[in-house]
């Protein structure tokens, strides 16, 4: 459980999204983008963000399940603007979001907040994005989502020992995978989540 103090330093995605610009046009004074790569890194994923905001449309049927979503729910999603998987979901997560506004959005930076990426490894790797769902009152947990959809996750997994593939060519590999995908993963997956939530929800009234 991510507890209210760690909520409460939190921000929000237009935050994030600010600070990914300020990064992107070179007026961060974080060590880690003075590296030229990371920093071009970050301008892509900056780029990427954009269009998932302006293009992405959120699903009928995804946008009436989480509608129909009646308690207060905080969702903290654990990023870092120089991660370019991050860069092709958050804003998705974000939108999804948006479709419910008993859904409070926060963002917590991976690597100011290591005592809270360290409860939600992935194989033991602090492996992002990482989107952690509470019930506002009483922060009881209801779902931990990432890194990745779980598709694209077993494809990367699978190649993790593939020493004939170069790491350039598998990082085009996923974003690919996102391009072609078109966010459609993501939203079935949450689409059977909230399906799953209702289903509980009812049998236990």
């Amino acid at each position: 459980m991510i507890t209210k103090q760690q909520i409460a330093r939190a921000i929000t995605f237009e935050q994030y999204i600010k600070q990914t610009e300020q990064i992107a046009h070179g007026e961060s004074h974080e060590q880690l983008y003075k590296d030229e790569k990371m920093l071009r890194y970050t301008q892509d994923n900056l780029e990427r963000m954009n269009r998932i905001k302006r293009d992405i449309t959120i699903d009928s049927k995804l946008y009436n399940e989480v509608q129909q979503m009646t308690t207060p729910q905080t969702w903290v999603c654990i990023t870092e603007p120089w991660c370019g998987d991050a860069s092709q979901i958050v804003p998705v997560l974000y939108l999804i979001s948006l479709c419910n506004p008993l859904i409070d959005f926060k963002i917590i930076l991976r690597d100011e907040n290591l005592e809270v990426m360290d409860a939600y490894l992935t194989n033991g790797g602090r492996s992002i994005p990482k989107l952690v769902m509470q019930e506002t009152e009483t922060g009881k947990e209801l779902g931990v989502w990432g890194p990745r959809p779980a598709i694209l996750q077993d494809i990367v997994v699978a190649q993790k020992d593939d020493t004939t593939t170069s790491f350039g060519d598998k990082v085009r590999m996923i974003h690919a995978w996102y391009g072609e995908n078109k966010t459609v993963a993501i939203q079935d997956e949450f689409l059977t989540m909230f399906k799953t939530w209702k289903a509980n929800a009812t049998q236990n009234n």
